[in-house]
């Protein structure tokens, strides 16, 4: 088991480390602006936990799950980080 656990985190932690980083220039204008958005955030520590931060309390507000808001703007394909964020 904890061979397993190992070689499993070696191997993301391999992953991760030879992935080129995301980056809004590079990032296909197909994807979602999930995607998009997220790929504007790279380079930016804590940005991404700032987003997720602030979409599970106002989830917690609306009384509704966070994976709804999420959903919701994965679902969009804008075309640009800006055009979603907007």
């Amino acid at each position: 088991m904890k061979r397993s656990l190992l070689a499993m985190c070696a191997t993301l932690a391999l992953g991760f480390g030879l992935s080129a980083p995301a980056s809004a220039v590079t990032a296909d204008s197909h994807a979602s602006c999930s995607g998009l958005a997220g790929a504007s955030r790279a380079g930016q520590p804590g940005a991404e936990a700032e987003v997720q931060f602030g979409i599970q309390a106002e989830a917690a507000a609306s009384g509704i799950p966070p994976g709804a808001i999420e959903g919701e703007f994965s679902r969009l394909h804008q075309g640009s980080a800006e055009v979603c964020l907007d």
